[in-house]
C-alpha cells in the first residue's frame, strides 16, 4: 500500500506516497473518491499515522533527503518578503526533520529548528550566538516559522493527525479524489489558541497524500488553508513542489517552493537530534537537482 511523503506539508511538510516517489509511472488521472464506512476510513487513518513514527532503525540506508526552498510571503498589501533554507531528514515522510533558515542581513546568526514525534510533538531551536539547543514548549509549534509568514511547524510536523479524529466525507480536493478527517483541538491548542475549535485535513484517494489542511475558528469557514499546488518529479522520485497557506484574516499567502532536491543520502542521525543541531548539513552542490 502507498505510504506518504510528508515535507511541510507537513511542510509540509512534503507530501507523497513511497509509491508515488518511486514509481517511473505517470502521476494518475483526476478522478471521484467513494464514500468510505467508518471501519475503512480508520484504516485509511490509522496507516498514515504509523508511517509518520515508522521506526528507522528497520529500513535501509541512502532514505536521507534535503530540500532548499524558498518562502515568499505575499500580503495583500505592502512588500513581499523571502526567506530561504533547508529541510532535511532521515527518510521521506517521516516525522522528524530538520529546518536551516539561510541567515539574512539583519539577523546573521540565525539557527536551526529540529521537529519529532508527532504523537507527541518535541521541537528544539538552536541558536548559534548561544550555541545552545533550547527546547520549546508544545505552543511554540503554533508560532510562524519565520516571523511575518503564515506557515508554522504546526503544518511541518502535523501532530494533529494523532487527535481525535472524525471522518467527515469524500470528494475532489485539489481536483484529486480525497477523503476529509476532522480532528478536534487538545487542551494544549485550546489554551494557546482558545478560538481553535477544529483541524480539518483532506488526504489523497490514491496515495494518501495530505492535499489541504484547514484550522477553523467557530465559524464554518476556515481562517487558514494549507492548500497543496504542485508536485515535481526528480529522475524517478516524485516530490511535492509548492504549496500555499493562506490566512483569511489579513488575505495574505505565503507560498512554500521547493527549489531543488537532494534525495537518498546518507546523513548521520546526530545532526537530526539536539545535541547535532549546531552541525552543519555537509551536502555537495552537485547532489542537488533543480525543479525547474
Amino acid at each position: 500500500m502507498a505510504k506518504i511523503f510528508q515535507l511541510l506539508f507537513s511542510l509540509l511538510i512534503l507530501f507523497a506516497g513511497e509509491n508515488v516517489l518511486y514509481s517511473k509511472d505517470p502521476f494518475p488521472a483526476r478522478g471521484f473518491a467513494k464514500i468510505l464506512t467508518e471501519k475503512e476510513a480508520g484504516i485509511r487513518l490509522n496507516r498514515y499515522r504509523d508511517f509518520l513514527v515508522r521506526d528507522l532503525n528497520q529500513t535501509i540506508y541512502h532514505q536521507s533527503y534535503a530540500l532548499r526552498f524558498r518562502l515568499r510571503h505575499m500580503p495583500r498589501r505592502g512588500e513581499e518578503s523571502v526567506h530561504t533554507g533547508i529541510l532535511s531528514g532521515l527518510a521521506l515522510g517521516h516525522g522528524t526533520m530538520r529546518l536551516d533558515m539561510d541567515p539574512i542581513s539583519d539577523k546573521p546568526k540565525a539557527g536551526a529548528l529540529l521537529l519529532r514525534n508527532p504523537r507527541a510533538p518535541e521541537a528544539w531551536r538552536y541558536s548559534r550566538e548561544s550555541s545552545k539547543s533550547l527546547r520549546l514548549q508544545p505552543q511554540d509549534l503554533l508560532d510562524p516559522l519565520v516571523e511575518g509568514v503564515n506557515q508554522s511547524a504546526l503544518e511541518l510536523l502535523m501532530p494533529f493527525v494523532f487527535w481525535d479524529a472524525t471522518y467527515e466525507k469524500s470528494g475532489r480536493v485539489a481536483g484529486r479524489p480525497a477523503h476529509v478527517y476532522r480532528f478536534s483541538s487538545p487542551e494544549w491548542v485550546r489554551k494557546a489558541q482558545p478560538t481553535w475549535v477544529r483541524i480539518s485535513l483532506a488526504l489523497d484517494d490514491a496515495y494518501e497524500a495530505p492535499l489541504r489542511v484547514e484550522t477553523f475558528s467557530n465559524r464554518s469557514i476556515a481562517h487558514k488553508t494549507f492548500l497543496l499546488k504542485s508536485f515535481k518529479k526528480i529522475n524517478s522520485t516524485w516530490i511535492v513542489k509548492t504549496f500555499d497557506c493562506k490566512n483569511r484574516a489579513d488575505s495574505s499567502n505565503t507560498r512554500f517552493e521547493v527549489l531543488s532536491a537532494a534525495l537518498q543520502l546518507d546523513l548521520d542521525p546526530i545532526l537530526f537530534s539536539p545535541g547535532g543541531l549546531g552541525r552543519k548539513l555537509m551536502i555537495p552542490p552537485e547532489a542537488f537537482l533543480s525543479t525547474k
